[in-house]
Formats: C-alpha cells, sequence, structure tokens
C-alpha cells in the first residue's frame, strides 16, 4: 500500500511539478519586488514635501529674495549708506556745490551831500549852457575837495576825460550788468585803469572840471550816473538823497 501511494505521489510531483516550482518563483519575485518598491519610498521624499521644508524660515525673521540680474537690463543700484557709532545713517553726499551768497548791490553813497538835480530823460535848463538837455545821473551838491567813494566793489574800467563834458571821471565795473560813473572830479585820481576796489574805498575828490555844469546855481557837485548793460538808469532806484 505504501508502495503505490508513494508512486503515486511521485508521478504527480512529476508531471505537476514544473508548475509548482514555477508558482514558487513568481512568489518569490513577487516578494522581492514588494520589499523593494517599499525601500524606494522610505528613501525618496516627496518634491512637495522637500519644498516645503527648504522654503522653511524661522519666526520673526524676514529673508531678503535674491537679487537676479538680467542681461542688458538696467540695474538699480541702492546708495551706499554708512552708520556711525549713535546708529545713525550717514546718507552718502552729492556733488553738488555749495550755493554762494548772493551779490551785494546795496550801494554805499559816493559823496556827503545833498541832491541838487535829479535824474531826467527829459531835457532840464541848464544856466551853465544856456540850453535845455538830458541829465543821465544825478548831481549831488558838495564841498569842494570833499572825498568821493566807489558805490560797490568792482573793477576800475575807466579813468580820464568824460566824453560828455562832465569832467575827469571813474568808472567801474561792478561785474553784475552794472556800472557806476564819478564824474567832475579833482585830476588828483586815486585809483588807476584795471584796480580792483572795495565798495567805500576812496578814488578822488569833487573838483570843477566839467564844462556841462560848472556854473550852475547850486555850485560844486559830483555828477553820480548808473549804467545797467549800455542803458543809463535813474541812481534813485540805488541810492537815496535828500534835497537841498
Amino acid at each position: 500500500m505504501d508502495k503505490k501511494l508513494f508512486s503515486k505521489t511521485s508521478n504527480f510531483f512529476k508531471k505537476e511539478g514544473f508548475y509548482v516550482i514555477l508558482f514558487v518563483c513568481l512568489c518569490i519575485v513577487a516578494t522581492v519586488a514588494a520589499l523593494t518598491s517599499r525601500t524606494a519610498k522610505k528613501a525618496v521624499k516627496p518634491p512637495v514635501a522637500q519644498e516645503q521644508a527648504n522654503n522653511t524660515k524661522p519666526t520673526g525673521v524676514i529673508a531678503e529674495e535674491p537679487t537676479v540680474d538680467y542681461p542688458g537690463a538696467l540695474q538699480v543700484k541702492k546708495p551706499n549708506t554708512t552708520t556711525n557709532a549713535n546708529n545713525n545713517v550717514n546718507v552718502p553726499k552729492t556733488g553738488t556745490a555749495a550755493v554762494s551768497s548772493s551779490v551785494d548791490t546795496k550801494f554805499a553813497k559816493p559823496v556827503e551831500g545833498v541832491l541838487a538835480r535829479a535824474y531826467s530823460e527829459d531835457p532840464v535848463w541848464s544856466d551853465t549852457t544856456e540850453t535845455y538837455r538830458p541829465n543821465f545821473g544825478i548831481d549831488i551838491k558838495a564841498d569842494l575837495g570833499k572825498d568821493v567813494f566807489s558805490a560797490l566793489d568792482g573793477k576800475v574800467e575807466e579813468v580820464g576825460d568824460s566824453k560828455e563834458g562832465y569832467g575827469k571821471q571813474v568808472v567801474i565795473n561792478h561785474q553784475n550788468g552794472l556800472k557806476t560813473v564819478y564824474a567832475n572830479l579833482d585830476p588828483a585820481i586815486a585809483v588807476t585803469k584795471g584796480q580792483t576796489v572795495k565798495k567805500g574805498a576812496k578814488i578822488g575828490k569833487v573838483g570843477n572840471t566839467t564844462l556841462r555844469t560848472s556854473y550852475e546855481k547850486y555850485g560844486s557837485h559830483l555828477h553820480f550816473a548808473v549804467l545797467k548793460g549800455k542803458d543809463y538808469v535813474d541812481p534813485a532806484k540805488y541810492i537815496k538823497y535828500d534835497t537841498k
């Protein structure tokens, strides 16, 4: 009986053995594949989880975004600033020059005296010439030999005889569009052409060298005129004298 059972079992394994072995192999392969898949899942983290972990920032800290330079694009650069010991931010200095003070246009009196004849573009009577003529300046009554001073800082442009017949004169250029004229001076003039003078500097004395007003009723005087550009203007715009 045992021999028959053994013989039947042996024949079964001979006939069905191939399929049993194939089934066992497939089970082994499936088991190995399952284990490999689990190991791979544990080793590789999901991309989303990695990105979130990399973007995690400490609480209370604001991170600066990286600066990206694009070829050919204009880059805006922040000015360099420095911080001193007191934590005060020093703004970088610019190349702007300091603003200079304005030019002094307040006249000093060229001579002490009183107003004898005012500026007039309309003709006025002259006792000396016995004609009517404009007076493109003012006549300041002053004692003969009285000191005459520069009304503003400037440079002496002319020294000599007046072409209009006002006698010995000095013309000073003030480099701001203004010139002043001092006429009927004594021949002993105290400045020379090209000399730089300060406001209030002595330039001469009241004389009697004029041909146009030497016989006026008000007597000795300084003829004072102001040029703005090439035009005469009323000196009363810049300086005031009491009338006689």
